[in-house]
């Protein structure tokens, strides 16, 4: 009898984790949304959370299949997503309506964690407007100008690290781990105000704490999915996606920088001065805390990506050796300009072909692969005839598949192809707008792009000028399928030979 009735209640335990984990999943046939099937917890992630596959394939053969429709839905774990495959749409909803769309969702719960909550792209409605207001001029070109000489010091001590590598003339190696101590270095620089060398020290602790924070896998992989499946698990446990002690050395960091320079009237032209001064000349009185989330976040978007665009873009030229000797050409135009003096933020900003690459390199790579909103108020969709589409409620998720816009073949012929001539001042402005957004649209587009394109395209000229770009024994042959996950890192790394120029 015993036996019996713990069967009953391991089952009936099961019937309502299982009721539970799929209450949403329903939600499109009610409202009469084409989806696809979703399975219990992972949704329409199952590939990704299996580490089966990156989830920019996932949104992009998804958007494939179901870009029919206007709207379709789609299952981000637990959560119902109504993805919008119109351009103008998106436009409607990015920007003419915006008051209706004007918070991302969040993508961790962010309840009981004051650094994470005070993040620029957490904060709502008029407390993300005035902090958005607060850090625009801290990323004008007067700004990044100032900036530049910080990061070329970056630039300068990868190079010679580069160089040491190349005793004979050429070698090879995986260009990720490379890249991304360069990222590190340079945010280090230009947001938290210290400098660190990590081809010097390659295991010091802002590095370390670093990649241990922006790698989705493991254990913060599974406490991710928890947190957009059951947060109130972690906050029962008493358990944060990001190690309190690794969030809390950036704080001081910060927080120590701060004080310091306050009391020893220091000036330094990087994000902590920049953010200190915002902070004087707003009337907001943003406490410290919440100026460090802000240079949490600018790590935090900055760290791998940056060193993704640089890889894939360096990729990209190594497997179009016409691409890299155009470029290669534009570069010694302008280092003859320079006349043997370092890089600048105006000379880097005559790089017209560089600006095309790295054009062609987001649209193809689409890093983010998708862009959110979460209705703030009940709006009723209609398209650009004024028909009616679709009825949106408090609440409502919404995405936006940039990298199956950007991979259709009706908007940007043979897909697959990585040309730079789409982006040229002859073809640029046939481009159908809204179907290339790398850094997102409307006034919640990512605030950082001019310091992202800026840092790419310094390395990019230091390294064309410096080395050719050639294909490794070791280099991945099918790039895209190799990696996994969230990350834009395939199994068998961004491996490339680099032979001197000189």
């Amino acid at each position: 009898m015993v036996f019996i009735e713990i069967v009953l209640v391991a089952f009936l335990a099961c019937w309502l984790l299982y009721r539970w984990l799929t209450v949403y999943y329903d939600e499109f046939e009610k409202r009469n949304v084409p989806y696809e099937k979703p399975y219990p917890m992972v949704g329409n992630l199952g590939s990704v959370v299996l580490n089966k596959e990156p989830v920019q394939k996932t949104v992009i053969e998804f958007y494939k299949r179901n870009k029919m429709h206007k709207i379709v839905g789609f299952f981000n774990f637990r959560n119902p997503v109504y993805v919008i495959n119109e351009p103008e749409l998106i436009k409607k909803i990015t920007v003419k309506d915006f008051e209706h769309f004007p918070n991302h969702t969040p993508f961790i719960n962010v309840d009981d964690d004051p650094l994470l909550a005070g993040m620029l792209n957490i904060m709502k409605d008029q407390r993300w407007k005035d902090m958005r207001n607060t850090l625009t001029p801290v990323f004008t070109a007067a700004k990044m100008r100032n900036m530049f000489p910080l990061m070329n010091e970056c630039f300068s001590e990868c190079i010679k690290k580069l160089k040491t590598k190349m005793p004979n003339g050429s070698c090879e190696f995986e260009m990720k781990q490379f890249i991304t101590r360069l990222s590190n270095d340079i945010i280090a620089s230009t947001a938290f105000g210290i400098n660190v060398n990590s081809y010097q020290d390659p295991n010091n602790k802002f590095y370390n704490v670093g990649q241990s924070i922006t790698r989705f896998r493991g254990s913060q992989m599974f406490k991710f999915m928890i947190s957009n499946v059951a947060p109130w698990i972690l906050t029962y446990l008493g358990m944060k996606i990001f190690d309190k002690e690794k969030t809390d050395y950036f704080t001081r960091l910060v927080i120590d920088a701060m004080k310091y320079r306050e009391k020893n009237n220091i000036v330094r032209h990087d994000m902590i001065q920049l953010l200190l001064e915002a902070k004087k000349d707003s009337a907001q009185h943003w406490s410290d805390e919440e100026i460090v989330a802000q240079c949490f976040i600018f790590f935090f978007a900055a760290f791998e990506n940056n060193a993704n665009l640089i890889c894939a873009a360096s990729h990209e030229l190594m497997s179009n050796p016409d691409v890299q000797q155009r470029l290669y050409e534009e570069c010694l135009e302008i280092k003859e300009e320079l006349q043997d003096q370092p890089l600048n933020y105006d000379i880097a900003n005559k790089l017209k072909y560089m600006d095309m690459v790295l054009n062609e390199t987001l649209r193809k790579w689409s890093f983010a692969s998708f862009t959110d909103r979460v209705c703030s108020k009940d709006y009723k969709l209609t398209d650009e005839d004024d028909n009616f589409v679709f009825d949106f409620k408090l609440g409502d998720r919404v995405w936006f598949p940039l990298g199956g816009l950007q991979m259709d073949e009706q908007y940007f012929e043979n897909p697959d192809v990585f040309d730079p001539e789409r982006f040229s001042d002859d073809n640029k402005g046939n481009i159908k707008p809204f179907t290339f957004l790398p850094f997102g649209a409307g006034p919640r587009n990512c605030i950082g792009n001019r310091y992202a394109l800026m840092q790419a395209k310094a390395m990019l000229y230091y390294l064309v000028i410096n080395c050719k770009l050639e294909r490794s024994e070791k280099t991945v042959k099918d790039i895209f399928n190799d990696m996994r996950g969230f990350n834009v890192n395939p199994q068998g790394g961004f491996w490339l030979r680099f032979v001197s120029r000189k």
